[in-house]
């Protein structure tokens, strides 16, 4: 199993101290979970290095952009992950998100470290959409991607390929949900692309549950503290429910947290679903190094009952 992951700090020297002066911050890693269930699973990273041998990303930072993982997803013999492009900004929490990029890898059976990766043309949109920010799903011989609105967010959009432009790279030959359900082609038509839901986030997942029948959206809501919600529409294209709340998570109370990232994982063990989240704290960066209880990923067992 893939798990991306975005800012990460890197030990090499294995201390478990963030404050090591080897330990770097790169802007993504990759890694390969062996084992469906989180608390029996093993996992290991991989990031790229420079010539020094020091640690970089492993989608390596483009002058000042580096570069977000998104989500992504296997088609028959390759794999295609969605990466949103982060610029610096003086404002607010210092970064945007400012557009979007993909990249295809030909070989998802090797081990990361030898993943033959193509970068591919991918077109700007009117919208400010993060294609791909969001869970990637194939049906009925599409890809379809959720994609968030930005920097402002809030809307998310969805965009779909026929499976066999996505299998060849091809992201171009993309078309839009619009209002009244159907698909229209990017930029050749006077009709405009409809959010597929309101008030959605940067990252959330969508899955299609195997008892009801029906997709479950996963997201979280808040800024700073924040809780894990779910909605529920009969197709992918909606329209989907209200969101309820799922889980509160024991941080929320915590000065100055922030909590953000809420996610499903029906494809892990161990529960009726697995959600995770991450947290993080709004105090300077110090802070962060210092505490060694943020900057993880949290996961939650979910039952019906």
């Amino acid at each position: 199993m893939l798990w991306l992951f975005g800012d990460t700090f890197i030990d090499p020297d294995a201390t478990g101290a963030r404050r090591n002066p080897a330990t770097r911050m790169v802007s993504n890693t990759v890694a390969i979970q062996q084992g469906y269930d989180p608390a029996g699973a093993t996992i290991r990273y991989y990031w790229g290095t420079d010539l020094q041998g020091v640690p970089i990303a492993y989608f390596p930072d483009s002058g000042e952009v580096r570069y977000w993982p998104g989500h992504g997803i296997r088609i028959r013999d390759r794999l295609l992950l969605f990466l949103m492009e982060v610029h610096g900004i003086p404002t607010g929490l210092g970064f945007e998100v400012a557009d979007w990029r993909a990249v295809l890898i030909a070989n998802p059976d090797a081990e990361p470290s030898k993943w033959d990766v193509s970068w591919l043309d991918t077109p700007k949109n009117e919208l400010q959409a993060i294609v791909g920010s969001a869970s990637v799903l194939a049906e009925d011989g599409y890809l379809y991607a959720y994609s968030s609105r930005e920097p402002r967010g809030g809307d998310v959009y969805l965009v779909r390929w026929p499976d066999t432009s996505a299998y060849e790279g091809n992201l171009r030959d993309m078309a839009w949900l619009a209002a009244d359900g159907t698909w229209i082609a990017d930029g050749v038509s006077e009709r405009e692309p409809a959010p597929v839901m309101r008030n959605g986030a940067t990252e959330l997942t969508v899955h299609r549950d195997d008892i009801s029948g029906c997709y479950l959206e996963v997201q979280s809501v808040g800024f700073g503290p924040a809780v894990l919600v779910v909605r529920s529409a009969p197709k992918l294209t909606g329209p989907w429910s209200n969101p309820d709340t799922l889980y509160r998570p024991p941080e929320y109370d915590t000065p100055r947290i922030m909590i953000y990232q809420g996610k499903a994982h029906p494809h892990l063990a161990g529960a009726d679903l697995v959600l995770s989240y991450s947290t993080n704290t709004s105090a300077d960066f110090d802070s962060l190094v210092g505490d060694s209880t943020i900057y993880y990923p949290r996961f939650v067992r979910f039952s019906r009952e």
